[in-house]
Parts: C-alpha cells; structure tokens; sequence
C-alpha cells in the first residue's frame, strides 16, 4: 500500500477515536453554563469543575451531572486530565481568575493536551467620560475610590474585600454586594464589613435594579470589573451615569494581552465539533461530522495549535471571526409561539417544526419545564427585553424560540415582546396554540360566541359585575388561591360554578364548586371559572338607576331626571376618572360606576351621614370602582389622579376654587355642574368669564311628576335645574 494511504487510513483511525474522547470544562461563569448545556445535550463526554459549592448547585440546577467541586493547582489539574483521560480542556473562569487560569495551562502543557481559553465578550466601553475611571488592579481602584467623598457601593464580588479595606480609610462607607451564600458573607464580615454594608443578592441586576441599590445607599461612586456583558457590566456603568455618580472600573486582565489561546463561545463550539466529530455548532442537527470516514487527503488546522491531537478536513475553514457581526444575518428573527396547555399532545405541527429548528428556547419557568428532551439550551425567561439583552449577547443564536402557555392572542405575554423586538428590527413569526378558554369550553361543550371571557390574571377586574350581567362567563384567574375565593363568592349568585384545573396535563381536574361547595378546597394548579347566571337574562342595556332604589335617608339627591339629562352632558368614556363632587347619598356616583368597571369614581363629601349612605349604596349594588373621599373641595382633591369628567352637584361656596384646581390638573377636562339657586349660577357665570376660552352649554330643566289625588292625577313640580357643562 502506497505511503500516502497509510497515512490517510492512520490519521482516520485517529479521528474515529477522538470521538470517543473526553471534554474537561473549568467554568463557573454564565459561558461556561452554556456551553456545558451545548455539550450536555449534544451528547459529548465532558466533565465539569468548578471552585465553589455555589458554581456546583446553579450546574445541577441547569442539569449537569459530572461536577467536580474545589480550587486545584496544576499538579491536581494534571492528574485529573490524566485519571479522566481528558483529550482538550476549555477554560471557562472567570476573566479576573488570572491565577487559576495560569494553573489551568500549565497542567495542559504538562500533559500535552490542548488548552483552549473561552473569552468572554467586553465589547462595552468604559471610558471616554470624566466620570469613568479605569484602572489596571483593584489596588488601584481602592486608592481611587479612597480619593471619593461621599459612599462607595463595591461590585467586585467578595474576593477582594480584605484589599479594599486595608486601603480605604474610613470602611464605615464602604457597602458591598456580594451572592448570598454563606462564603461570600463569611469574608466579608472577615474583611470588616457588617449589617447593612452587606447587600447579599443573586444576579443578574438590570440598570434600574442598580441605579435602586446606588441611591438606597447614597452611593457616590462604584468600583466594578470590567466583566462583560454576562457579568451585567454595561448595566452598572449605565445605572452609574444615569445617578451622575463615578464609576471605577478595573479592566479586563485578558484584554491587556491577546493570547493565542483564547476564542469565543461560538468558536469553542466549532473548535469542539471538529475536535469530537459531532456538529454543535448551531446545535440543531445533533449527527457525526459527514466526512469522518472518507479518504479525503486531511491535514491539520494551521491556525489552532493542536500539535499531533485534532485533525480537521482541509475543507473545513475555521474562521476566526466566526461571531463577530459580519457573520450574523442582517435579518434577524425571532418566533413567538403559543404550546396550548403543556402537554405535546396538544402541539400543533407548527409549533413542533419551530421546536426542532429552534437553537435556543425562552420561556416562563412553568412553561419550559413541559418541555422533553430539548437538544438546545433552554432560558428560564419570559420578559422581551431581558431575552433581547441575552440575544445581542450571545449572537452565535439565530433561530430563537420564545414559548408562552395556552394561546399567544389571549391575555399573553407575546402582545408586548411582538412590539418590543419589532421596535427591535427583528422579523417576528407568531405562531398560535390551543388556548385553555378552548379546551376548557370544549371539556363543557360550551360555544364559545355566547360566552363572555375575562381576565382577572394579574390584572384590576369586576369579576361579580361580570358575571352579574352575562348569563355564560368565563374567568383566567391568578391563580389557585384567587379561584378559590372567587368561586366561593359566585356559588351563591350563579346558577353553575365549574373550575377547570390544569387542563390538558395529567393533573387535569373539573370541579362543580356549585354542587358541592366542599370541592372547592380541591381547586389547585392553573385554574379557570366557568359561570351561568340565568338572571342575566333580563339585565337593563342602559343602565340607570330609580330613585327608589337608592338608600337615600335625609340627605339631598339628584333626581334621576336630572341624572339622565347630567350623565349625557358627562358623556363619560371607557377608562374615564370621574371626580363626584358634593356627591351626597352617592347617585351620580353609583350612575357612573356601574356604566363601565374601567371607569375610576372619586366620590367627594364632607358630610358623614351622606358617606355612610354611600357606604351601604356601594355595598348594595357591589360597584368595586367607587372610592369614597372624605372631605372639602378642593382641599380634598389634593391627592387624586387628574380628573378626564367632573360632576359638580355641591360646592359649599368654594365653586371658583374648585373649578381652577380641576382646571390645573387637566385644562381639558369636562365639567357638569347642577345647580338650583340663582346666586350659585351667578358664582358659576363669574368664574366661566374668566377662562375666554370656554364656551358653556346651559339649559335649565323644569320636572314635573304627577300624582293621583283622588279620582285625579296633579302636577307636583320640582325645583328648577341649571344643567351647566364647561
């Protein structure tokens, strides 16, 4: 056999072996998680160290099983690499770890394995502002911060805090934030430090959640890391310029020095598929490198010093700027997807192909977790600007999957992330899924063209009122707990009350609270209400009310003539604040309240009488939507939101005053006024004149109601009304 094929069939057979060979990771930074999930899921041998117990619970939580835990130096490092029969090592610590990673090396050399350095990304520039301060140790940022008046909030961890205070002077202003683990905690108090100085919380911390911590403490400069975007660097120097305090910032040891050694984490991940013969590098076909049994003529990769280990195809181009923007698609996109109750018997095939060509998957913690055997990572998150943040990260991703539960048209977290990663410039795929308002209408054999649905989710709703005025309603609870108390107060006004709970899991339960009231303690899960009320049947469509149905006692009322004629002048829309002023027994009050739930009712008296008849009024006609306000115009007023209506029915001589202070809240708002008296309409008439501007509508409303005397019915006349909207 010629020369030249037993080369070829030689370096064959040592590919094929490598694909048996073994990955050792030192991580405890977020890439290193990550890549622990590429290579988890990708079914490559690894094993992962890690310093700290706490790096050992955040890798089992994701899911990691080969953990070793505890700080080795290069001889423990070497005879690991050797009883593990480890074939490349990736050296995932923390960029400030200068010393391990030093150990690291040194161990690979001695073992003649390959040693490949994750760089994390700290693309954020720091300085360029007077505000920033950039230095080269975190001795010199503790000078630095020593040259500060006022606090300094320390975000370097807990490692360093002996340094910082041998060299403040006065640590009494020094406050840190470190993980709240029992070590961290443990060398601060070593280092002095105590009670409120110590800030122990798990990040990662938005810019808002920073710039709380920096004014909680008065905080007049922070010494940071320079950490990248996976140590929320740009969020503290952010939140530092937005409270117009300095920033002293210790820079990146890595970037002082390119080493040939260190790659990104989408070129880890090439470097590996290469080195394994799985391809991983978008992680979504999981299968042998397509050329790891051909005669092709292979050599070794030039550019990445393997010595005799790794062979590549020649073919096969390793690009060293293989993340960087060039190589990320201009149109970037994204898919939003309903996955229906959880369960994948209720996937769609839509939402199964996207699952499949998915290299990363988003979601809320309860949804992520229906998810079987994913090949890809998976982030527990839910909120658009977060996933966006971790996307402009970690740009390797480009088929990103975000998946909301039930359906993404009702009540749905995706409504608000469509917007924000439009905004974005990314291209936005929907894709629906089977809503539990279907499955549970389907469960009841209900059509749903007959049923009113309301969200009471998280949000502000009426659910009485609702089901109050529709025969068939269905209500999305919060949770367990909320189903359980609204099914408790709808048992005695609806005719059915049925809860479904976990629809569609195995878990799945329909419980008749109204025929056995006794179940209700079983609700649990994620729940719905079904209601039928048949008295709905004969509801008003124009709501008003009749005189006689008000508790009224002795104090004055607006008659419901006047009423009618004073709520068209309001003409009161959806989402309105309605400030009742003088509202006495509350008529106009009740009127307004019960014309929609969205509109917000401030009731205004001064009299206890009249507040306690409005008391039982609300308590009558169960308006949650009315708040009583006891007290003077327009002192009482101080406090409420700006009014879009106001109703003026008594003003206790304050009528001017009480119109400019409506008017300095809102310039725009409709005011209604009634009175019966010519010397308050002559209040009234002086005030408009001084707002040219204001052209009022006025009429004034004669009422006459007649009663049987005898074998006649008379004319009783009421008081006139002016009727005057401003």
């Amino acid at each position: 056999m010629p020369l030249q094929s037993l080369v070829a069939h030689a370096i064959r057979d040592m590919r094929l072996s490598i694909v048996k060979n073994k990955v050792l990771v030192f991580g405890g930074t977020t890439e290193g998680r990550i890549l622990s999930d590429y290579l988890r899921k990708a079914g490559i041998l690894h094993e992962i160290s890690v310093a700290t117990e706490y790096g050992k619970e955040i890798l089992l939580e994701n899911g990691e099983e080969n953990l070793f835990v505890g700080r080795k130096n290069f001889k423990e490092i070497e005879e690991m690499i050797k009883s593990l029969e480890v074939s490349i090592v990736v050296d995932a610590t923390h960029p400030f770890a200068t010393a391990a990673s030093k150990e690291i090396k040194t161990a690979c050399e001695a073992s003649d394995v390959p040693y490949l350095r994750l760089k994390r990304s700290t693309e954020v520039k720091a300085d360029g502002t007077d505000n920033v301060i950039c230095v080269d140790s975190i001795e010199d940022a503790s000078k630095a911060a020593e040259d500060t008046d006022g606090n300094i909030l320390v975000l370097t961890g807990s490692k360093d805090l002996e340094k910082i205070a041998s060299i403040i002077t006065d640590t009494s202003r020094v406050f840190v934030r470190v993980l709240p683990n029992e070590d961290s905690i443990g060398k601060c108090i070593k280092a002095g430090f105590g009670g409120r100085q110590i800030i122990a919380m798990q990040g990662p911390f938005s810019k808002q959640m920073n710039i709380a911590t920096i004014k909680d403490i008065d905080a007049k400069a922070i010494i940071t890391k320079e950490s990248g975007k996976a140590g929320g660097f740009e969020e503290k120097i952010e939140a530092a310029m937005s409270c117009g305090i300095k920033a002293i910032v210790v820079r990146n040891p890595e970037n002082a020095l390119e080493s040939p050694d260190a790659y990104s984490l989408s070129e880890i991940i090439e470097i590996l598929s290469k080195h394994t013969g799985i391809t991983i590098a978008s992680n979504k076909d999981i299968i042998p490198d397509k050329d790891i049994n051909s005669d092709k003529n292979i050599i070794p990769d030039k550019d990445i010093n393997f010595d005799k280990t790794v062979i590549f195809d020649k073919d096969i181009a390793f690009d060293k700027t293989i993340s960087s923007d060039k190589n990320v698609a201009s149109d970037k996109a994204i898919t939003l997807a309903g996955m229906g109750p959880g369960d994948d018997n209720y996937y769609t095939l839509e939402l199964k192909k996207a699952i499949d060509e998915a290299d990363i998957i988003f979601g809320a913690k309860a949804v992520v977790n229906n998810l079987k055997n994913s090949r890809v990572p998976v982030i527990s998150e839910y909120e658009g600007q977060k996933i966006y943040d971790y996307l402009e990260g970690n740009r390797e991703y480009i088929k990103p999957l975000v998946l909301f539960s039930g359906d993404i048209s009702l009540c749905s977290g995706a409504k608000k992330a469509t917007v924000l990663f439009e905004d974005k410039g990314y291209k936005v795929n929907l894709i629906s899924g089977i809503s539990s308002v279907t499955l549970f209408a389907q469960k009841l054999g209900l059509g749903l063209e007959d049923v009113r649905v309301i969200s009471a989710h998280g949000r502000k709703c009426d659910v009485i009122r609702n089901v109050t005025n529709n025969v068939e309603t269905i209500v999305l609870t919060s949770d367990a707990e909320h189903a359980r108390n609204i099914s408790e107060k709808l048992i005695s006004l609806a005719d059915k009350v049925i809860v479904g709970c976990d629809l569609g899991t195995s878990s799945e339960k329909i419980i008749d609270a109204k025929s056995n009231p006794d179940t209700i303690k079983d609700i649990a899960g994620k729940c719905l209400v079904y209601t039928y009320n048949e008295n709905a049947t004969g509801r008003k469509i124009v709501k008003t009310l009749c005189d006689d149905e008000i508790i009224r006692g002795n104090v004055p009322m607006t008659k419901e003539e006047i009423r009618a004629l004073s709520m068209r002048k309001l003409s009161l829309s959806k989402g309105a604040v309605f400030y009742d002023i003088g509202s006495g027994t509350g008529s106009i009050s009740l009127e307004a309240a019960l014309l929609d739930e969205s509109i917000s009712v401030y009731s205004v008296e001064k009299n206890e009488e009249a507040i306690e008849l409005l008391r039982k009024n609300i308590e009558k006609f169960n308006v949650s939507n009315i708040e009583m306000i006891s007290g003077l115009a327009p002192d009482a007023m101080k406090d409420l939101p700006a009014p879009s209506h106001v109703f003026i029915g008594g003003s206790s001589g304050n009528i001017k005053e009480i119109i400019d202070a409506v008017y300095q809240k809102n310039s725009k708002a409709r005011i209604v006024i009634n009175t019966v008296t010519a010397e308050t309409f002559a209040q009234v008439m002086d005030v408009i004149n001084e707002y040219p501007d204001i052209e009022p509508d006025i009429i004034m409303v004669s009422v006459s109601r007649f009663k049987k005397v005898g074998r006649y019915h008379l004319a009783d006349a009421l008081n006139p009304v002016y009727i005057i909207t401003l």
